[in-house]
């Protein structure tokens, strides 16, 4: 591999990696569009012109490895017939992956990977037009030879610009001899008198051998030769530069107007090219070929930011925010010591406007971080097709809702849980078409992929029409694996039942294969998603397919907030998980099945404890408890509390795993006077009460988070918080 020469090649480097991930994942979309529409053309030249910008950039890195790759690629898509190859898609396929696994080697530094036997492929595709290519060659030289040196398509391109009044010239840029990469500075050259105008033709041909050595223009350009001349000035690259005028510009030329077709026939003859070749017309490319192959200077309003910059300024906005907690607590106690004072007017008015600012900056920050979800959907066609052809099925994906915006942060982080999920579907979910004809069912089965916001959370919901799951066969291998026992398992619900595919080591599969039969991968989902603060839930009919929800937070960084007491220890929960607040008395809670439930408004609530009660009788009968009735997933829980202390924006501090070893609490928060407040992490604290036995429920129950003393002393260390 060859290493960037200077810090400057260092930096395009580090760009090139950026963007060739947009490159080849255009390439693996536009590769999957010809698999469904073989021999499109338009297809093709898409596909041409992606591997074309690709070859260039890497050529201009340096990389030559892969630029020769894609060099070669490129020159069997230009060949004529070569859309018609059936084998066309799959060689593009293999060619993204290859190419991928290229610039990862480049990225890493190791070493690069085996490229003979797509190299070879690549020779197949050119092997069949080739013959085709030299015969149609030959007949258009004889016809050229009869002094007509331009074709139809390039006759009327020079029309078009000579009735507009644009100038025409004809340019002629020797390649220095010293120069290392020819063909990069070729394509360098072009890049640079594309941005003085329309190029109308290029000469010679790409794969010429007099492309190493002089490149031709016929340019379409309201500037005058200086200007041109100057524009293709690039030192190391570019040597002996000539400009002629074919047609002046109309606001710079007076003279007679003649034909087009004269002064077609009159353009100049180019010079012999330096290493003795005649740079024949037949060594033209179209101008409908051009377009494809010269990228027009496109200025986009957009800035790259590595994200390690956006949150940095998050963290600073929720400095801000305790910042303004503690003004807010200093204001209200010197309103409490001084009612008649003056100031305190003022005060508040500043603190209102403070904080519209303060919300304003937050919510502009928190834009910058969402992306559109079509950044993570656009890899799931390839993954649904490689595992579809892997298991001889036929399924189609259908994605909507690409525009709806998530936390970059987010968004990388269900990316695998997503992808579990969509192989899951393809692999346990749609049947055979065989199974589906028997069925009644169209042969191909259908994903769907759909993504929309609900309040301040954001759905992606993966669904199939395939054959659902089987409740009771759930139940069964549950038994088998030892999960629960057959009289435990009688008493589950349907949702119950479904909520056991989550539990580590459980599989349904028969056997062992790449792409299931482990027991590993839906524990891992949920285990991704609790540390998301997000939830999913499950839906499912036997023979009509099966919906997986995902519920996720639109940020993870700062957080409506409901806090409450709890043994005289503070906790918060997130405001949009709380549906409602109840008061309800000791003496209302039964228990069922050694559960804890209360019934409010003709509905049975599953009870959570965060303390433990130590209660006479008199108190029994006599305390009145908060309940906050929760949502979790799609179900309701009622969680007890002491006392509600109200309502908060929460900056979530990231706790230390190694001093603060629980999932019941993903994080932690200072308030304005200098308090900790634990921040709960319901799914976690309802999965461990799902997974504790029913005679071990007591325990389990109460006191789900203990020690409160040493775990608020530990986070207030996590966090930095004040005594």
């Amino acid at each position: 591999m060859t290493d960037a020469p200077d810090e400057r090649g260092a930096e395009l480097r580090e760009l090139f990696f950026e963007t060739s991930q947009e490159l080849l994942q255009a390439l693996n979309d536009e590769s999957l569009k010809l698999e469904k529409h073989p021999g499109h053309e338009e297809t093709v030249r898409s596909i041409r012109r992606t591997v074309h910008t690709l070859k260039g950039d890497s050529a201009a890195c340096g990389l030559r490895e892969l630029s020769e790759l894609a060099h070669q690629f490129e020159d069997a898509l230009s060949l004529e017939g070569a859309a018609a190859s059936p084998a066309l898609a799959e060689i593009s396929l293999a060619a993204a992956d290859v190419f991928a696994e290229i610039i990862t080697a480049y990225h890493s530094g190791g070493a690069l990977p085996a490229t003979e036997k797509l190299r070879a492929r690549i020779a197949e595709l050119t092997a069949a037009p080739a013959k085709k290519t030299r015969r149609k060659k030959k007949s258009a030289d004889s016809s050229r030879q009869s002094g007509n040196d331009w074709t139809e398509a390039e006759k009327a391109a020079f029309e078009l610009a000579q009735s507009s009044g644009t100038g025409l010239y004809e340019v002629i840029v020797k390649i220095d001899p010293h120069c290392a990469m020819p063909i990069a500075g070729r394509q360098l050259i072009q890049n640079a008198i594309a941005g003085t105008g329309k190029v109308l033709v290029v000469r010679p041909h790409a794969k010429s051998t007099a492309a190493a050595k002089q490149v031709e223009f016929i340019l379409a350009s309201g500037q005058g030769s200086d200007e041109i001349a100057l524009k293709c000035k690039i030192p190391t690259i570019a040597g002996d530069i000539a400009v002629n005028v074919i047609q002046a510009p109309r606001a710079a030329s007076t003279e007679a107007k003649t034909s087009s077709a004269q002064r077609i026939e009159s353009a100049p003859a180019a010079p012999p090219a330096s290493d003795g070749s005649s740079s024949s017309p037949h060594q033209f490319e179209s101008s409908a070929q051009q377009a494809e192959s010269v990228a027009q200077p496109i200025i986009e309003n957009i800035l790259r930011v590595e994200a390690g910059r956006i949150d940095n300024v998050l963290n600073l906005v929720g400095e801000l925010i305790i910042g303004k907690s503690m003004l807010q607590q200093a204001l209200n106690e010197f309103s409490k010591r001084f009612p008649k004072e003056a100031l305190r007017g003022r005060f508040a008015d500043a603190m209102a406007f403070q904080s519209r600012v303060l919300n304003d900056l937050q919510r502009s920050v928190m834009k910058i971080r969402m992306v559109p979800v079509d950044q993570l959907f656009r890899r799931f066609p390839r993954i649904a097709r490689d595992v579809a052809k892997q298991l001889e099925r036929e399924v189609d994906l259908e994605i909507s809702g690409q525009d709806t915006d998530l936390d970059k942060g987010i968004l990388d982080a269900i990316a695998e849980p997503l992808t579990h999920l969509l192989r899951n579907a393809v692999s346990h979910g749609i049947e055979t078409a065989e199974e589906r004809r028997s069925q009644g069912k169209p042969p191909r089965g259908k994903i769907r992929l759909h993504a929309y916001h609900q309040g301040n959370q954001v759905v992606i919901e993966i669904g199939d029409d395939g054959r659902g799951i089987d409740a009771s066969k759930i139940r069964k291998k549950a038994i088998e694996l030892g999960m629960t026992t057959p009289e435990e398992a009688a008493r589950l619900s349907e949702s119950e039942t479904l909520d056991l595919i989550f539990r580590p080591g459980f599989s349904t599969a028969e056997q062992v294969t790449e792409i299931s039969g482990r027991g590993v991968g839906m524990d891992v989902v949920q285990s991704v998603l609790q540390r998301l603060k997000a939830t999913i839930h499950v839906e499912t009919r036997l023979g009509h397919g099966t919906t997986f929800r995902l519920k996720l937070p639109l940020t993870l960084a700062i957080i409506k907030a409901l806090m409450f007491w709890v043994e005289q220890r503070l906790y918060a929960i997130p405001l949009n998980a709380v549906s409602q607040i109840a008061r309800a008395r000791e003496s209302e809670i039964h228990l069922v099945d050694s559960y804890e439930v209360l019934q409010l408004r003709n509905q049975v609530l599953p009870l959570l404890r965060l303390g433990r009660p130590c209660l006479t009788e008199v108190d029994r009968q006599s305390l009145k408890l908060f309940v906050l009735v929760i949502t979790v997933g799609e179900k309701k829980y009622g969680l007890i509390v002491d006392s509600l202390e109200g309502e908060e924006e929460l900056v979530i501090k990231a706790l230390d795993d190694q001093t603060f070893s629980t999932d019941l609490v993903n994080g932690a928060s200072i308030l304005g006077d200098g308090k900790v407040v634990l921040i709960i992490n319901l799914p976690a604290v309802v999965e461990h009460l799902a997974r504790a036995r029913p005679q071990e429920q007591g325990s389990a129950n109460y006191g789900l988070l203990l020690n409160h003393d040493d775990r608020a002393r530990l986070a207030m260390k996590a966090v930095g918080g004040r005594a």
